[in-house]
């Protein structure tokens, strides 16, 4: 089964990007795996959604992998919330992809690294190669053995993350090792589990754009999140106002032609692109408030264990 045209083209974005920066082009890169992900995914809805969600179950071992992959909205992200609540109730770790490319982009900082050097890639691609990354408790990030959850929050993180997440070869290396947390090869987030008909149920719940397709694409549950963009609109317009009061300029009709572009942008980009795996189920979350959410998600897991 083939992708729609907008997942092939923004494959094909890909492949061009590569082959036009000298990047790996093999079956096992990044690319060739975004181009595969673009032929087994079908129905991308550029005005509803949301987020993905995907749970699977690990061979070998009797071992939950829950996965976020989500669109994210500035102050208004409610599939990071779902996934967290969700693994606060199972008892499951969770690991932030975008978390680690902050972490890379902190120590690339700390060690007087200029991401946007080209010629500083190298070292780059160095850093983050030999970055300990951790999330031991629930929305703490640990750097090299720091607690940098704060520090990778500020705005100085957030204005050069880019440079380091267009990375290809940081891409990789960051991907690897989520595959390895997720699949308990090296510490990753602590799982405390739950029982289950007599049985240990432990796992993870990651979150990203690419985890369901490119990162753990064998899971056996994949759950897409979307909401209508309207709502959603007013969902982040209600929580602008609340930060802003009157002072305040935007309309909701402001924020959800906002929300349209990003969407276009989010399924168009040349680096991981939101796509949805073909085997998704799709839960819509317009008239949904979070506990009902991490329910209906929860049962959905508990209905493959």
């Amino acid at each position: 089964m083939s992708g729609t045209p907008m997942d092939k083209a923004a494959a094909a974005r890909i492949q061009a990007a590569s082959a036009k920066n000298n990047q790996p082009t093999g079956k096992d890169s990044f690319p060739a795996r975004a181009q595969a992900a673009a032929d087994k995914n079908v129905n991308a809805d550029k005005d509803k959604s949301m987020a993905g969600f995907m749970a699977g179950f690990m061979a070998g071992f009797k071992t939950a992998t829950i996965c976020l992959c989500y669109l994210e909205l500035p102050l208004m992200v409610p599939g990071r919330t779902t996934a967290k609540r969700l693994a606060k109730k199972l008892g499951f770790g969770y690991i932030d992809s975008g978390a680690m490319f902050r972490a890379v982009t902190l120590k690339c900082q700390q060690n007087n690294i200029d991401p946007s050097d080209i010629a500083n890639k190298d070292k780059v691609t160095e850093i983050a190669n030999n970055a300990h990354i951790r999330f031991p408790t629930l929305g703490q990030v640990e750097l090299d053995g720091q607690n940098v959850s704060e520090l990778i929050r500020t705005s100085n993180i957030t204005r050069n993350i880019s440079l380091v997440a267009s990375n290809w070869a940081v891409r990789e290396i960051l991907a690897n090792q989520q595959r390895k947390m997720a699949k308990g090869e090296i510490p990753g987030a602590f799982s405390t589990g739950f029982e289950r008909h007599g049985k240990l149920v432990k796992g993870v719940v990651m979150d990203g754009r690419d985890i369901g397709t490119v990162i753990l694409p064998d899971a056996e549950l994949k759950v897409f999140i979307e909401a209508d963009v309207r709502i959603r609109a007013q969902r982040r317009f209600d929580e602008l106002k609340k930060r802003e009061g009157d002072a305040l300029t935007e309309t909701v009709d402001d924020v959800e032609r906002d929300l349209e572009a990003r969407d276009l942008a989010d399924y168009t980009r040349k680096i991981a692109p939101l796509l949805k795996a073909k085997d998704a189920i799709t839960l819509n979350t317009s008239h949904l408030s979070i506990e009902e959410q991490v329910d209906a998600i929860e049962k959905m897991v508990f209905e493959r264990v």
